[in-house]
């Protein structure tokens, strides 16, 4: 039985490393892209390969929650899960109320093209608002450059896919199958820092999709081929939109992460802040579905030749 177990598992890791050759849908031809190794893992090792990724230094400012990766990033049967747990005894950790997982890659991507095969983090809970409270993300984004000239990119974000925000926008409530597919921008104007956020540059910046089944429970391929002139995201090998790549040019590091949405955080001051999940009634509710684990079957980013 252990010999069938070894030989069933080298047959996977054959069939990932193959397939790992090329992208599952670009606008150009395949034989044109190069994996990228120090950005890519199939997470067929026991542990995480830290010396790609982040542990502890470098991670992304969060004022709704903490990251804590020795707690809440292993790996399982060639799938890194990242999970989000509410503090013991309801610890205010700094303000904070929750801990979750983080994988940043160490190397950082300017062109070419990104993918994950993800699963998304269910919260079961009692009544309408299953799957509310986290966000699981695949994104890029770069660190801030305080000296960069007038009219030039400060920080740039794209974010691959973020799934369960259940945004509001134009009087219509998303569901757990509306996924965003957003661009975020930091921009120095007239020497200062200008944010332009998706929902006041909607045709420039912001994308939503309908996957067509529940994205928590279902493994679904994320895409996004970052070119000079365009950025344009897949879902499944399927284009779903394109937007000009204008300012998205500083170098970005490769991101999967779980964080919070609400009831656990209000956003306001350009952040998420913490809610206190026993003080808050909503809150306290979808407590009941915690901790949750996002799953990441792998990622990978190749390169033009």
């Amino acid at each position: 039985m252990k010999q069938i177990g070894l030989f069933s598992l080298l047959v996977l890791f054959t069939f990932k490393q193959v397939i790992a050759q090329t992208p599952t849908k670009t606008s150009d031809s395949l034989s044109s892209w190069k994996l990228v190794k120090s950005l890519s893992d199939e997470f067929d090792d026991s542990e995480v390969d830290w010396k790609k990724w982040y542990r502890k230094a470098e991670l992304p400012n969060t004022t709704g929650w903490k990251w804590n990766n020795d707690a809440n990033v292993k790996i399982a049967n060639g799938v890194a899960e990242l999970t989000m747990q509410h503090n013991t005894d309801n610890f205010p950790d700094d303000g904070t109320f929750f801990k979750s997982g983080i994988l940043k890659s160490k190397e950082t991507f300017t062109t070419g093209y990104v993918e994950a095969r993800i699963k998304g983090a269910v919260i079961d809970v009692p009544g309408t608002k299953n799957g509310w409270g986290v966000c699981p993300s695949f994104w890029l984004y770069s660190d801030f450059d305080r000296e960069a000239e007038d009219g030039k990119t400060i920080y740039c974000e794209i974010d691959v896919v973020e799934l369960q925000q259940f945004d509001w926008f134009k009087g219509h409530q998303d569901d757990i199958q509306d996924s965003d597919h957003n661009l975020h921008l930091v921009k120095k104007i007239n020497g200062k820092g200008v944010w332009f956020r998706p929902k006041q540059h909607i045709e420039t910046q912001m994308n939503k999709y309908r996957i067509p089944d529940d994205p928590s429970r279902n493994y679904h391929v994320y895409g996004c081929e970052v070119n000079e002139e365009e950025i344009i995201w897949y879902v499944d090998g399927v284009e779903i939109a394109r937007k000009p790549n204008t300012d998205w040019y500083r170098p970005m590091n490769v991101t999967v992460s779980l964080g919070l949405r609400r009831p656990f955080v209000q956003f306001s001051n350009n952040a998420n802040r913490a809610v206190d999940p026993l003080i808050n009634s909503e809150a306290k509710e979808q407590l009941k579905g915690m901790p949750t684990t996002m799953y990441v079957d792998y990622i990978r980013v190749w390169e033009k030749r």
